[in-house]
């Protein structure tokens, strides 16, 4: 499984990747949202973690353009300022939003959700700050 993490704090991919390769995945990541779209033509991704707010395109515009060039891409998007129109917009393009802080848990259920093609769980709650819309 590989996954591929765009987020503009090292530190917070340095995070998410260890988390992700102690369950075995082989893990890239890069700080610049740009990149991790040239990334992304060079290479096949099973999930794509993709920071909402960085420098240069949003990690929305980013998921859009994923979306459009990779149509089974699954793509999870995180954010510490999931507000209202934000999780509209994730729920628009069809892309589950994790609110930052999150778990290590969380982060591994989402994986798993997005993998299973499953972006919202029976009986969850779309406003629950620190799960899936």
């Amino acid at each position: 499984m590989r996954v591929l993490i765009v987020d503009d704090d090292e530190t917070f991919c340095q995070l998410l990747a260890e988390v992700l390769q102690n369950k075995g995945m082989q893990v890239l990541w890069t700080t610049d949202g740009l990149a991790g779209y040239d990334m992304s033509t060079q290479q096949v991704y099973d999930v794509f973690i993709v920071d909402v707010r960085m420098p240069l395109i949003l990690g929305t515009e980013l998921a859009e353009a994923l979306k459009k060039d990779h149509p089974h891409a699954k793509i999870i998007l995180v954010s510490a300022f999931a507000d209202p129109t934000l999780l509209r917009l994730a729920k628009r393009i069809d892309v589950p939003l994790l609110s930052k802080p999150f778990s290590t848990t969380r982060l591994l259920e989402a994986v798993e959700r997005v993998l299973a093609g499953a972006i919202k769980p029976a009986g969850s709650n779309s406003h629950d700050k620190h799960g899936l819309m």
